[in-house]
């Protein structure tokens, strides 16, 4: 099946970031080094909207500026790489623009350019609403900031994006959720999540090494992540990205933290188990055989990564055989004992 929509990513590392937080390095992350002129802005919108006819395009299609605090560059940049998009708005090939920013660069003279250049989302990242998470990361902004620019962002029509970081420095699960109860009150229209990774060359990669910074290992940050997309999924905010997308940059610079190529699999994975076990926790008897009936696009998620649902329902209830089935439902479980 075709997708739906389609993001053009351009990478601005660095550029407008009021400070380097420990965990960042951008040049890893993305692999590009350079500031974002005309020849890499159009570079990525030839490759990802003239490879295919333009009726066999995603239906919506976008262009997005990442890495950097775009609203904290010089006004004329911010022109000059929100110009080259125009023709692409005029002729159809785009639908919309989006940015990635901080909250200390937003405020109704940046939107009413991005306004005018046709942005349409707007992308801050929060990573956490705990002052002292947010001091030892080295982005002391104060939480108040963050809630007025996404007002102020929402009170201008734009959508508005928040992305969190669980596990920095400082970070428990506890202080992790109390960000997601704060992020559901700016109202987001949609959320990111990015467990924190020990990237090479970064502040968080030296803290690492003097022992001073241990990242979160991969059962607790599956057990938080889970606890927040149930809430966002409860509030009717969609996660629409789980962990960093596994660039061969990204990969080269890896250091240590909880990185999966499918973190937001392994995620709906558990939630899938939980509602398994909850199902098998409600039957007033004891099983040995059981079959569960789920819908036809969520096996995999039901059975688990490398069928780890599956083993682990045989331990906790000692059943001598499990299997997931498909079955015509748009949603939910069935239990066939």
């Amino acid at each position: 099946m075709a997708r739906k929509r389609l993001i053009v990513p351009i990478f601005i590392p660095h550029q407008g970031c009021p400070y380097r937080c420990v965990f960042c390095n951008q040049v890893e992350i993305t692999g590009q080094d350079k500031q974002a002129d005309r020849d890499r802005v159009l570079n990525p919108l030839n490759t990802y909207l003239k490879s295919l006819p333009l009726s066999q395009l995603p239906e919506f299609r976008e262009a997005a500026f990442y890495g950097g605090t775009f609203t904290g560059l010089p006004v004329q940049r911010q022109e000059f790489l929100l110009s080259l998009l125009q023709p692409w708005l005029d002729n159809g090939m785009l639908h919309a623009v989006r940015v990635s920013t901080h909250s200390l660069y937003i405020d109704s003279e940046r939107l009413a350019l991005l306004e005018r250049y046709r942005v349409k989302t707007i992308e801050l990242g929060v990573q956490s609403t705990d002052p002292d998470v947010l001091k030892l990361a080295g982005r002391e902004t104060e939480p108040g900031v963050v809630i007025k620019s996404a007002e102020l962002i929402r009170k201008n029509n734009f959508r508005l994006g928040l992305q969190l970081m669980p596990g920095l420095p400082g970070d428990s699960i506890e202080k992790f959720l109390t960000s997601v109860d704060d992020t559901l009150r700016m109202r987001p229209d949609f959320v990111r999540l990015y467990p924190a990774l020990v990237i090479r060359n970064t502040q968080l990669h030296e803290m690492y090494l003097r022992g001073d910074y241990r990242p979160w290992g991969m059962e607790p940050t599956i057990e938080a992540l889970k606890l927040a997309v149930m809430k966002f999924a409860e509030a009717g905010v969609p996660v629409i990205r789980i962990g960093l997308h596994p660039e061969p940059s990204l990969l080269e610079g890896y250091i240590d933290g909880p990185f999966h190529p499918s973190m937001k699999y392994l995620v709906d994975c558990r939630i899938g188990l939980d509602r398994m076990v909850e199902l098998l926790d409600s039957q007033n008897k004891s099983l040995k055989k059981v079959a569960f009936i789920v819908p036809p696009n969520k096996v995999s998620i039901f059975t688990g990564h490398k069928k780890e649902n599956l083993d682990k329902l045989k331990d906790l209830f000692s059943l001598d055989e499990i299997s997931i089935q498909s079955g015509n439902l748009k949603d939910g479980l069935e239990l066939v004992a």
